[in-house]
């Protein structure tokens, strides 16, 4: 039986520093994130949350416990009119809490998010083909992989990795 109690809610814009350092750790350990620690600023961060929260297709919240902020996600809008019914996905769960299932809950509570919203019909990410872990979680909750870019993401000599172009339509076809 879980003990903790979890709170999914918006992010403030005071966590995007928080938000920004859990990233950059994150991203310390080769294949866990494209990015690396010195491309995660804290501006960066901060511009996402406001843009966001003003978008009614947008969102960016935070999983918390006890006080302690232990995973966060971005839902992004594409800008083209003709995209308009597409959310993209980023999702961290922060260092030290992974495997706990927080994972999951965020995305039931993002999927659910989405569906709620009329305009939005389709829900994607992309994910390392390393990480099959994520891949499982996401297929469990429908996703679909749509396609692959072979050897896009380069870590270092002769270290490459796919990157796993998967999808959840959550539109209705007429």
């Amino acid at each position: 039986m879980e003990s903790q109690q979890y709170i999914i809610r918006p992010a403030r814009l005071e966590e995007a520093a928080l938000l920004a350092a859990a990233e950059r750790e994150i991203a310390r350990v080769p294949g866990r994130l494209a990015s690396s620690p010195d491309e995660l600023k804290d501006d960066m961060f901060r511009d996402r949350i406001a843009l966001l929260a003003q978008h009614d297709a947008g969102l960016c919240i935070v999983l918390e416990t006890e006080g302690e902020i232990v995973g966060h996600a971005f839902l992004e809008p594409h800008r083209l009119a003709a995209l308009s019914h597409v959310v993209f996905l980023t999702i961290a769960i922060h260092e030290g809490h992974q495997g706990r299932g927080l994972g999951k809950k965020m995305m039931v509570h993002l999927i659910d998010w989405v569906r709620s919203h009329p305009r939005i019909e389709k829900f994607e990410l992309q994910v390392r083909s390393s990480n099959e872990r994520a891949i499982r979680l996401y297929q469990s909750l429908g996703f679909v992989e749509e396609g692959r870019k072979t050897r896009r993401i380069k870590y270092g000599a002769d270290d490459y990795q796919d990157d796993v172009y998967m999808a959840l339509w959550v539109g209705s076809f007429i």
